[in-house]
């Protein structure tokens, strides 16, 4: 039975597993009806589950919006994946409830709680499964900068369209690394640095640009930071400059603007590569100091200057809006605006806080906080404006600096420094120990440079004046009077004039104008034990013969422009005076002066003195004596100039003076004298040696030279440099030059040649007999290093011999007038050595006919004459028909401006300016000039031929070209073939018969 059993449980036991193997899916299927309840119970839970998962996930994605960062793609897929299969979820749900549980229904309930298995497995529990996985839903991205999105309030402004396009320009230039954007503070420099900014990323100029404040605080890790999170790049300290140099370096087109910098950086510290590793990178900088762009080594350096009054106008209409249309205003708008000083932050700061305040009474307060600031205290409508502007004041490098920056304010615009110099070399203020006066000016000269550098200072009508905003004079008045207790005309008359324990701190006193601060005091108010500076102007007070009792420490008195005989009686109590101006005073007396031992400046230019006293001679520490442009003063009694052995500067030009030989004399004595201005009218009582040296800087005139004067002006204030030795002789003979062999360093020379009687030629050192023509120039009549050279009148037929010392090769600037004997000007190995030659003038010489003689033998190509000139002014020069007969390929490779007027050699047809070749005219093809035809284009800046009556001219800077007085048929079209870019056309008295599109081209 056993084995039987056995054998029938072999036989069944497979049949078994197979009955197991098929009933397994039956009852899988039979299980979805068994579980139905618990399947859509599992549902419904899941469905709440992942909703509040979907909710959790959503507000991280709400917060990493509001972050303004990017969500990353898979969780917006599984959010899309969410939404579907809860949709899903809940249409089955309802599907169930709307189909009871019932015999009939069984299908359906199978088929409903089979999906609703398989929605939980293989849709809810992967989805919640991947909402675990998720470090976090977003990206942290790098937000667009606000201002790099477009600016309304912009306005482009004409005055700035040059300097908009340098910047441009150097941003594009891939060689240029560095560029600087200067000036003084409210000027705009950070809107045009983001303009440009701006307009580079709409022209894919850069993948990325970055902008950042420096601020005058500087934090190099806060600068570092602030780059390195823009540029996306993220890491600790200690390797973030090095993370971000590499990201620079990296070879991207980057822009860095650097706004408002204060100090020079090292810019390896905040991760900037050099300029030999910097890949693409470019770095841009907003300062108020050019010295601190120099000094990082940026010299692409752009400065901003005040707007235009029409500009500042429209500007100051945008901020205000409608009401400056406001008929009860009248001019008062235009008044405000014109005391803003075209300075736009004082513009919108004004404009914007009248803007709705139609009342007059609004603007006039503005008015006369523009017109009068506050000298104690920053109030009123720019009162953040001047504590910004302040800032350039506390970042001066030392007191020195500020100290001439303050000394500076009281002065008035235009002021030379020579005058400036005045009233700070006895203050203490220039460092050095025994500074000579030589040493002195050198001084205040950087330190005024060093002020226009920052911004402080303005340059002034002449090269070596200097001017200062309104808004910065405010600044630095209000300093002056907090600081160091300086009084002005707008301190208060009863507030602080009247305050004796004010007064008693007042150190200095500046009264412009017609102030009557003085007037109104008592002289017992007038109690300044520290007073150590008194500059008044313009008085027609009478000032008290007890004046000076109460001013013990007074070192400088400047009484300009004093209207009245003589000197207060007190003057003499000032025993620490060592300054004492009294320019275009009325004073005649001035013999007390004597008594004031320890004075060093003493200037009295332009006063009513008839003689200089002989007590004068008392003042044996002076160092500085000015009686320029005295015209009543005409006597030097002997023995006064040579007591004043500490004598280094004595400026007596433009006086009258008959001098005596034996005074003139007396100069050779002073032996520190290092700068003299003088005036010699008789070539007869020179001296041979009139110095005991040269003198470091000389204004010198010699023989009558007003003719000089009424052609040339003061040619010493000629272009950006002031000459420091100027020599102008008016000579009859070569002898009376060889004479002058003392003056060796000459900066400008001008000689004219004048003939005293009809026998002057007969009786000159000149021979005229000879067939050989005599140079002006010989081994005997040598100046040497002369930048700027004036011959008027000259009758020698050449300046040079056939050679020229290399110490005339420095030569600039070569005017010629009136030389009726000359021929030529140069030599062609002279023309070869002049490289330095700038600007070449020549009027009015009547035998001129080529500039270059060619010289025997010599059969050269001429590769380059004058390289450097860029101004070129040719005038009545009737026989001039070449400049070089030889081969030439490029003359005036610079040429800038060019000036032909009545040579009757150079017309506009000769110069291919017309194509209707009148008869006589030498045909083009045979023009030996060449070199000025072919320089006659839109590429000078200025350009004019006079040509009989008619005036043909081009000035660049506006595109336009203009012709007068052509009486001829057509216009001249070969003008339009060279001035192509013309924009306007000025046409006056021309006679042509029609004028075309053809003629004229675009």
């Amino acid at each position: 039975m056993v084995d039987c059993a056995g054998s029938i449980g072999g036989v069944l036991s497979p049949v078994l597993e197979v009955g197991k193997w098929l009933a397994a899916p039956i009852w899988r299927q039979f299980k979805y009806l068994y579980n139905y309840k618990t399947n859509f119970k599992n549902l419904e839970k899941q469905v709440d589950q992942l909703k509040n998962t979907r909710d959790e996930v959503q507000l991280k994605v709400t917060a990493a919006e509001r972050n303004v960062e990017v969500i990353k793609q898979n969780v917006r897929d599984w959010q899309k994946d969410v939404e579907k299969t809860i949709t899903e979820a809940e249409q089955l749900i309802q599907e169930k409830a709307n189909n009871p549980q019932c015999f009939k229904g069984l299908w359906s309930n199978y088929k409903q709680s089979k999906k609703a298995f398989k929605l939980k497995r293989e849709g809810f529990d992967p989805l919640l499964q991947k909402e675990k996985e998720f470090d976090q839903v977003s990206f942290t991205t790098i937000p667009q900068d606000i201002w790099l999105r477009a600016n309304e309030d912009y306005l482009a402004f004409e005055s700035r369209t040059s300097m908009v396009k340098n910047v441009w320009d150097a941003l594009i230039d891939e060689n240029v690394y560095m560029i600087g954007v200067y000036g003084m503070g409210g000027l705009g420099k950070t809107t045009l640095v983001q303009e440009a900014g701006r307009k580079a990323e709409k022209d894919n100029l850069f993948e990325d640009i970055v902008f950042v404040e420096v601020t005058q605080n500087l934090d190099v890790e806060k600068v570092l930071t602030k780059i390195a999170e823009k540029l996306g790049v993220f890491s600790n300290e200690t390797e973030r400059a090095n993370k971000l140099y590499e990201r620079l370096r990296s070879g991207k087109k980057i822009l860095l603007i650097l706004d408002n910098i204060w100090e020079d950086i090292d810019l390896k510290t905040i991760g900037i590569p050099s300029k030999m590793d910097r890949g693409g990178c470019k770095v841009m900088f907003t300062t108020r100091n050019l010295d601190i762009l120099e000094k990082m080594g940026s010299t692409n350096n752009f400065q901003l200057g005040v707007l235009e009054e029409e500009e500042a106008w429209n500007l100051f209409r945008k901020m205000a809006g409608d009401v400056i249309q406001t008929h009860e205003l009248n001019s008062l708008p235009n008044e405000v605006c014109k005391e803003c000083g075209g300075l736009p932050i004082v513009i919108c700061t004004i404009a914007k806080a009248l803007k709705n305040k139609s009342h007059p009474s609004n603007w006039k307060v503005a008015l006369q906080e523009l017109r009068a600031p506050s000298p104690t205290k920053f109030v009123g409508f720019l009162e953040k404006e001047y504590m910004k502007m302040a800032l350039s004041y506390n970042y001066l490098r030392d007191e020195e600096l500020r100290k001439t920056f303050l000394i500076s304010s009281l002065m008035e615009n235009n002021t030379s420094i020579s005058d400036l110099f005045k009233h700070v070399v006895c203050l203490d203020i220039l460092e050095g120990a025994n500074l000579t006066m030589e040493d002195a000016r050198n001084r205040l000269d950087k330190l005024v440079h060093d002020l226009k550098d920052a911004s402080l200072l303005l340059d002034g009508f002449r090269s070596e004046q200097f001017s200062m905003h309104d808004a910065i004079r405010a600044v630095a008045i209000t300093i002056a009077y907090v600081d160091h207790h300086v009084f002005t005309s707008k301190n208060d008359i009863k507030r602080e004039w009247k305050d004796k324990d004010e007064l008693k701190k007042c150190t200095k006193i500046s009264l412009h104008g017609s102030s009557t601060i003085i007037s109104q005091l008592q002289p017992k108010d007038l109690d300044c034990p520290a007073l150590e500076y008194f500059y008044m102007s313009s008085s027609y007070l009478k000032i008290p013969e007890d004046f000076f009792i109460v001013m013990p420490k007074l070192k400088v008195l400047n009484l300009a422009q004093l209207h009245q005989s003589s000197l207060p009686s007190s003057l003499h109590l000032l025993k620490n005076l060592q300054t004492l101006c009294l320019d275009d005073s009325t004073i005649n007396d001035i013999a007390i002066i004597g008594k004031l031992k320890k004075l060093k400046v003493l200037s009295l230019k332009q006063s009513f003195m008839k003689d200089l006293p002989k007590e004068i001679g008392q003042l044996t520490e002076l160092k500085l004596l000015d009686l320029s442009y005295c015209k009543q003063l005409q006597v030097i009694v002997p023995n006064v100039i040579s007591k004043l052995l500490q004598l280094e500067e004595f400026h007596i030009k433009g006086c009258p003076i008959q001098w005596k030989v034996d005074v003139l004399k007396e100069l050779k004595l002073l032996s520190n004298l290092s700068s003299v201005e003088l005036d010699i009218r008789d070539n007869k009582v020179l001296p041979k040696n009139l110095f005991a040296k040269e003198p470091k800087r000389y204004k010198i005139s010699v023989g009558d030279c007003s003719v000089l004067y009424e052609e040339y002006g003061e040619l010493e204030h000629y272009g950006k440099h002031e000459f420091l030795r100027v020599l102008k002789v008016n000579f009859n003979s070569i002898k009376s030059l060889e004479e002058l062999y003392g003056f060796k360093n000459v900066d400008l020379l001008q000689l004219a040649e004048f003939s005293e009687d009809e026998n002057y030629v007969e009786d000159s050192k000149f021979d005229l007999q000879s067939n050989e023509i005599m140079p002006l120039f010989n081994e005997k009549v040598v100046f040497t290093n002369f930048r700027m050279l004036v011959l008027y009148n000259i009758s020698l037929g050449k300046i040079w011999d056939n050679r020229i010392s290399t110490s005339s090769q420095n030569l600039k600037q070569l005017k010629l007038q009136r030389c009726g004997k000359m021929t030529y000007v140069f030599t062609f190995s002279i023309a070869k050595s002049l490289k330095q030659l700038q600007s070449l003038e020549i009027i009015d010489c009547e035998v001129l006919e080529k500039i270059i003689e060619e010289e025997d033998g010599a059969k050269v190509v001429v590769n380059s004459i004058f390289p450097q000139v860029t101004k070129l002014v040719l005038k009545s020069l009737p026989k001039l028909a070449t400049l070089y007969p030889g081969r030439h390929a490029l003359e005036f490779p610079m040429l800038k401006r060019l000036v032909i007027e009545n040579c009757e050699n150079l017309t506009s047809t000769y110069l291919g300016l017309r194509d209707d070749n009148k008869k006589g005219a030498l045909p083009i093809s045979k023009s030996k000039f060449l070199c000025l035809e072919n320089k006659i284009n839109c590429n000078l800046e200025n350009f004019l031929l006079r040509d009989g009556v008619i005036s043909i001219g081009w000035i660049s800077q506006y595109k336009v070209l203009y012709i007068w007085w052509d009486i001829s048929a057509n216009i001249p079209c070969g003008l339009f073939q060279r001035f192509q870019s013309v924009k306007r056309l000025d046409l006056r008295r021309c006679e042509y018969k029609e004028i075309n599109s053809k003629n004229v081209g675009n």
